[in-house]
């Protein structure tokens, strides 16, 4: 009996039927705007699969914004893929391992203009791990599919023949009957995702393994993870548009590999990158042979290469002279009862240089006032990272992979 392949909106698709629909014709779209998740992946593996290059563009961009970004493009426009159809599914999956494929994709855009980043699959698939041992697994489908954390999901999943089932931006009670109904073994996702499955209502055995990326995530976060999936392994990864999946921590501290520790560098506490990491963008500027990430992080152990994510260095906020990090702030917020989303920013003041401000969103049925917040939040934090504004708010605006979007 062939395997499940994709679960999308109550319509189940198995490997033969992905298979058939890649053999329909030899044709695939360079350049594809689709709300169908199966026709995206059909398209994609098409094309990978055919060692043909392919750029990955968001369902709802606008073609004037990505004019701006890689000029006039015909996107109904097709080209020849294979040369012969797939006589079967392993034919397909081994030609997509070894495939010579070029992938555009593009920066989320969590803050500024979105930027393009070309990758060959070595990049793309440098964490996928195949074998026995995950032939059996089931993975929650929590991400933008045209991103890099959708994409390395989607090839851990489709080169051990794995179920993918959707769950990107659906509610929370819809998630949680996914998770039941189809016996869910992995989730990756973004801490923003988690935090919106929250209050723990009850727990979900079948989830083996959980993931956070693409966000700096907390420790509060993940014990209430482990209250809701009790037998499940909690993983922190890192992973960037540029550089593809580089480290991977069972807590909140990373480690530079010991066979990669030249591919790094710290200076003024920003984490570089070595080009040959990198895909090929022409917004890169190195220093040497290193790519600034903009990531900040903290020294745990020097010596072992152990250290922690402190922030992006562009959101951190002058207030005052001092500078401040959002997301020690958000994480202070979180930690209130009650609050179950919290976004922090900056709003310009002639004074101050900005005022800092937090949207927040409560939990259902939280009592929790203005001056509630501002108390614990006192017991937490220097005044200056106090929120001189706070609005409480239904929803919080999340960029097109699902992370909070900042202001």
């Amino acid at each position: 009996m062939t395997k499940n392949f994709l679960v999308d909106k109550g319509n189940i698709y198995t490997y033969t039927d992905l298979l058939i629909a890649i053999s329909a014709d030899n044709q695939y779209f360079p350049y594809y705007q689709t709300h169908n998740l199966f026709d995206f992946f059909v398209n994609l593996v098409k094309a990978l699969s055919s060692s043909k290059d392919i750029v990955l563009l968001d369902a709802d961009m606008n073609p004037s914004e990505f004019y701006a970004l890689d000029g006039d493009i015909d996107f109904s426009k097709k080209m020849p893929a294979y040369t012969t159809p797939f006589s079967s599914l392993s034919e397909l999956v081994d030609n997509l391992r070894n495939s010579s494929s070029r992938l555009t994709i593009f920066t989320s855009g969590t803050t500024g203009q979105p930027k393009k980043v070309v990758h060959n699959l070595g990049t793309l698939t440098r964490s996928v791990r195949i074998g026995e041992k995950y032939i059996n697994n089931i993975w929650a489908y929590a991400y933008n599919p045209t991103h890099m954390a959708g994409l390395q999901v989607f090839f851990q999943a489709f080169e051990n023949v794995n179920m993918l089932v959707n769950v990107f931006n659906q509610p929370r009670k819809d998630v949680y009957t996914q998770i039941e109904r189809y016996g869910i073994t992995h989730i990756s996702a973004t801490p923003t995702f988690y935090r919106l499955l929250l209050p723990l209502e009850k727990t979900f055995p079948s989830v083996q393994r959980i993931t956070l990326g693409g966000e700096k995530s907390d420790a509060h976060l993940c014990e209430i993870l482990r209250q809701i999936f009790p037998l499940s392994k909690i993983n922190n990864v890192y992973a960037s548009t540029e550089a593809g999946s580089l480290f991977a921590a069972k807590g909140d501290c990373f480690q530079f590999p010991e066979k990669m520790q030249d591919k790094f560098k710290v200076v003024d506490d920003e984490l570089l990158i070595h080009r040959s990491l990198l895909g090929e963008s022409a917004n890169f500027q190195f220093d040497g042979d290193y790519y600034h990430s903009g990531d900040l992080i903290d020294w745990v152990d020097k010596e072992k290469g152990l250290f922690r994510f402190r922030s992006r260095k562009n959101e951190l906020i002058n207030v005052g002279g001092y500078k401040v990090n959002p997301s020690e702030v958000e994480g202070a917020l979180l930690r209130i009862e009650g609050v179950q989303q919290a976004l922090v920013y900056g709003k310009s003041n002639s004074v101050l240089g900005n005022i800092l401000c937090a949207d927040v969103k409560l939990e259902q049925g939280s009592n929790l006032s203005e001056l509630d917040i501002r108390k614990s939040l006192l017991g937490q934090l220097q005044d200056f990272k106090v929120p001189r504004r706070i609005k409480f708010v239904e929803t919080l605006s999340l960029t097109h992979t699902g992370k909070l979007r900042r202001v």
